[in-house]
């Protein structure tokens, strides 16, 4: 410590902060720096991007702040704050005596926030509606502290001036921001029987056959019975009751080409007139 008021004094080294400390900091090499100072660029641009590197700090800072308060990579916070990083160096202005670091931290914050706020998740929400929850909430929360019964959303919606369906759809969308583990999602297929529009069709029209042809359709096609077996059970014959079945499944057509539910077939062509069969 003595040692760094002798080198402040002396004026050899100015004392700065951690935050000025830390923006100084050595993130790139200065084979990069090299490389940036020879890049074909008009001299306002270059000289702007050698700021932004030895400030380059900041931004991983900012990344690292930021990475334990949510779920995206590191990599995408930092490659935000330094966007914001570059934006900020643009409109500093050092006329007025400050830090550059106070300033470019909450520009690269910001702009981890709005990334955040806005590109981040899967599923994009409007930050009208964002905001319109906030404002629900915070009518609530006064409540609260007035020691006051909360308000329902039909009131919430009249004190925000907008529809119910609409503070309805700020709620819907914050509640799909939060995340789940997935062992509390329900992956499990629904254990009922799932409907079959097919089978229900094939239940009304049966009917509308004979009562033979209805039991051994039945059998055959809803509860999948095989033709050995069905002709052990009714006693007839595979050969005689192959017939029947093809019978019964031809009248089961029809009667879908009538619902709608089968094109009907295109005729066949007719055969051409004697007149014109030597031509």
């Amino acid at each position: 410590m003595c040692l760094i008021e002798a080198l402040r004094w002396a004026g050899i080294h100015a004392l700065r902060s951690n935050r000025e400390i830390s923006c100084f900091h050595c993130m790139v090499s200065n084979a990069h720096l090299r490389h940036e100072g020879r890049r074909c660029l008009p001299r306002a641009i270059r000289t702007r991007n050698q700021r932004v590197l030895k400030h380059l700090g900041l931004a991983h800072c900012v990344a690292r702040r930021q990475c334990r308060r949510g779920p995206e990579e590191h990599d995408d916070l930092l490659q935000e704050a330094s966007l914001g990083l570059t934006q900020g160096m643009d409109q500093w202005n050092p006329s007025r005596g400050f830090r550059p670091s106070s300033y470019l931290m909450s520009r690269a914050n910001g702009q981890v926030l709005h990334y955040r706020r806005d590109r981040s998740r899967t599923v994009r929400i409007p930050w009208r509606l964002q905001d319109l929850y906030v404002s629900g909430q915070r009518l609530q929360q006064a409540r609260i502290q007035q020691g006051l019964p909360p308000l329902n959303d039909e009131t919430i919606a009249v004190r925000l001036k907008v529809s119910p369906q609409r503070w309805l759809d700020a709620c819907a969308a914050d509640a799909s921001k939060k995340m789940m583990a997935i062992e509390v999602l329900d992956l499990h297929a629904p254990s009922g029987p799932k409907p079959d529009p097919e089978v229900d069709w094939l239940q009304s029209v049966l009917p509308q056959l004979a009562p033979q042809e209805q039991t051994l359709l039945k059998q055959h096609l809803v509860e999948g019975v095989g033709l050995r077996k069905l002709s052990q059970c009714h006693q007839i014959s595979p050969r005689r009751l192959k017939p029947m079945l093809q019978d019964g499944i031809k009248k089961l057509r029809r009667l879908a080409i009538q619902d709608g539910l089968l094109v009907p077939p295109r005729p066949s062509p007719s055969q051409l007139p004697a007149a014109f069969a030597g031509h």
